[in-house]
C-alpha cells in the first residue's frame, strides 16, 4: 500500500529544513489583481516588502481550484498511491476543507482520501501534517494518526496581537465599525485561534508591550510546569520580533525562543503590523526538533 500526507501551502513548512515526503497544493495570493501561487510565485519575505512598500496595498487569498485539486489527486493516483492524508487550514476560516471534502468522492474505489480539518494555521497546520507523515513512514493506521492529531492539537495555543487594524479591516476579516472604535482608542488586541478553528478576539488592550506581555503570561498559565514548546510567529519584517524575544528573555527568562515565518496566507488577511506566540505542551510534537 502507498501512501502519502498532502498539505496547503498554509502551514509555513516551505520555511522549515526538515525531512518530509508531504506533498504541498499550493493558495493563490491576489496582489492588485495580479495571481501569484505561494511557493512558486510568492512567499511571506516578498509580500512583506510589498507590503512595506505599499501599505494600502490591495491583498485576497483564495484556495486551489477544483481543476487544481484534480490535477494533484490524478497525479498521486497515476504514481500509484492508495491512501492519502489531506491536512487543511482551519475550516472555520476557509473553504478549501470544503472543496477536499467534496472532490474526494470521484476517487472512491481508486483511492482512500481522508480530508483532516486542523482547526489552526500556519505553522500548527505545518506540525500536524508533519506529524502524519511520521506516522505514515512508521505504518500508523489513519485512525491512530487521526488520534495522535487530535491529542497534539488540544495540547496548543496560538495567539497574536496586531498594532495596525487597517489591513485587517480591509480584508474584512475584522468589521469596519469595529475597527474604527478599536483605532479610536488604540486597542491592540489579542488574537487567538479557539478550540473551533475560527480566529476570534481574546482580549483587548490598549498598548502593544501589554499585548505581547499578555499573551505570553497567556502562555505560562498553559503550561503550568509541563515540558513545552514556545515559538515566536513573525511576518518576516520583524516589527516586533526583538522586542518580544527581549521581553520574554529578561522579564519572564524565556531564551532562545525560535522565530517562524507565518504563511503568506496568513499575513496577506492580516498584514505586517504584530507578533505572534505559539506553544505545545506535554508530549510536545516531533517537528519541534528542527524548530529551535
Amino acid at each position: 500500500m502507498k501512501r502519502v500526507v498532502v498539505s496547503t501551502s498554509s502551514s509555513s513548512l516551505n520555511y522549515i529544513n526538515a525531512p518530509h515526503n508531504i506533498r504541498f497544493i499550493p493558495f493563490h495570493i491576489f496582489v492588485e489583481g495580479k495571481d501569484y501561487l505561494d511557493i512558486r510565485d510568492i512567499d511571506t519575505p516578498k509580500l512583506s516588502k510589498m507590503i512595506r512598500q505599499n501599505p494600502s496595498l490591495n491583498v485576497k487569498t483564495s484556495p486551489a481550484t477544483e481543476q487544481e485539486i484534480f490535477a494533484l489527486f490524478e497525479e498521486l493516483r497515476k504514481e500509484g498511491y492508495t491512501e492519502v492524508f489531506l491536512c487543511t487550514i482551519s475550516s472555520a476560516i476557509s473553504n478549501s476543507h470544503a472543496i477536499f471534502d467534496r472532490l474526494k468522492a470521484k476517487y472512491v474505489g481508486h483511492m482512500d482520501i481522508y480530508v483532516y480539518d486542523t482547526k489552526t494555521l500556519n505553522i500548527d497546520e505545518g506540525v500536524l501534517a508533519f506529524e502524519a507523515d511520521l506516522m505514515m513512514q512508521e505504518g500508523k493506521s489513519m485512525l491512530e494518526i487521526i488520534n495522535r492529531l487530535d491529542e497534539l492539537r488540544q495540547h496548543s495555543l496560538f495567539m497574536f496581537t496586531l498594532s495596525d487594524l487597517d489591513f485587517i479591516i480591509r480584508s474584512k476579516k475584522l468589521s469596519a465599525p469595529a475597527g474604527f472604535v478599536a483605532n479610536l482608542f488604540g486597542i491592540k488586541p489579542v488574537m487567538w485561534v479557539n478550540d473551533e478553528g475560527l480566529v476570534v478576539p481574546k482580549d483587548k488592550i490598549r498598548k502593544i508591550e501589554r499585548s505581547m506581555r499578555y499573551m505570553i503570561e497567556e502562555v505560562i498559565t498553559q503550561i503550568a510546569g509541563r515540558d513545552a514548546f514556545i515559538y515566536i510567529a513573525d511576518t518576516s519584517m520583524g516589527a516586533y520580533t526583538e522586542e518580544f524575544k527581549r521581553m520574554l528573555a529578561n522579564e519572564y527568562g524565556l531564551r532562545d525562543i525560535p522565530v517562524i515565518h507565518v504563511s503568506t496566507v496568513s499575513l496577506a488577511n492580516h498584514g505586517t503590523e504584530g507578533v505572534g506566540i505559539g506553544v505545545y505542551y506535554g508530549e510536545v510534537p516531533r517537528l519541534t526538533q528542527y524548530l529551535g
